[in-house]
């Protein structure tokens, strides 16, 4: 019986990844491209330029556009840094806010090295691969409870379950740490990582409570199961920290996540239950009669 469980997780996570992967080539991935343009635009250093004005001053900033006065031996730029030049004749080099672009392509430095698929065909079949294990991870944990559930599993039970999986999974920790386009602001990753565990785990356990309860006051318990993570909030990035991208575009990434994310679950929830009423429940009457037998 293990093993036919173990064929069921994986040839409907195997289908749900595919359909998972095609879904995000065609309405996610053009987002994440779009986002990378904006990571690779404050990743640049700000072009040094050089002037010399009627005062005889010559000096070089970054950015192209810094209105600046020169009075004398000393000059104030837009960014608020004052010089004072011993030499009327002085060069001299500021950068002000820009320096903090220069610090971004600094780091980023550091990912230049990193291997990283290529665009095109070897990123996509990444991305499918991915995909696909992560599918067969969920379908594995959902054919699991279809166990503990015990029974047949009609294809619309099994459509509710795909669903009860999204809500646990995806929305409800999504409402804390929605997706994250490339170059988002976010919070400490481990934290992070521990707050979406703890909320998944609560949710699976609350909406499990407001389905199977037989009283008010299990169900109340599975209520406040699912509100305790929010109440206790996510991870945020620090104040005044602000992510590349324009909002609208991260805004249509979240939503269109969400939407990939409820195909996957609806379809794997749908053919598990095709697979585990046909497979897993002929071996158990299989198993039963040998019993009896």
């Amino acid at each position: 019986m293990l093993q036919r469980l173990l064929i069921t997780g994986l040839i409907s996570g195997a289908i749900a990844g595919i359909i998972l992967t095609i879904v995000h080539l065609s309405i996610v991935q053009p987002l994440i491209v779009k986002a990378e343009i904006y990571e690779q635009g404050i990743s640049k250093p700000a072009a040094i330029e050089s002037h010399i004005h009627k005062s005889g001053i010559s000096h070089s900033h970054a950015g192209g556009n810094i209105p600046h006065l020169h009075e004398k031996n000393f000059h104030i730029h837009a960014e608020g840094a004052t010089h004072v030049h011993p030499s009327a004749e002085e060069r001299h080099s500021h950068t002000g806010q820009n320096s903090l672009v220069k610090r971004d392509a600094h780091m980023h430095s550091h990912g230049e090295h990193i291997w990283a698929p290529k665009d095109g065909l070897e990123r996509s079949l990444f991305s499918l691969a991915a995909n696909v294990l992560t599918a067969i991870a969920f379908a594995l944990l959902l054919v699991s409870a279809f166990t503990v559930y015990g029974g047949s599993i009609s294809l619309h039970r099994g459509l509710l379950w795909g669903l009860a999986g999204f809500t646990c999974f995806s929305f409800l920790p999504g409402l804390g740490l929605p997706p994250e386009l490339p170059a988002a602001a976010a919070g400490d990753l481990l934290d992070r990582q521990i707050w979406w565990l703890g909320t998944a785990s609560l949710s699976i356990a609350g909406l499990s409570f407001i389905v199977f309860g037989k009283s008010i006051g299990w169900r109340a318990v599975g209520l406040l199961l699912l509100v305790i993570p929010h109440a206790i909030g996510a991870p945020l990035p620090e104040a005044g920290e602000v992510g590349a991208s324009p909002p609208e575009l991260a805004a249509h990434f979240v939503m269109l996540s969400l939407f990939a994310s409820a195909t996957m679950w609806m379809v794997i929830g749908v053919v598990t239950a095709f697979l585990y009423d046909r497979i897993l429940i002929e071996d158990r009457e299989i198993f039963v009669s040998n019993l009896t037998n």
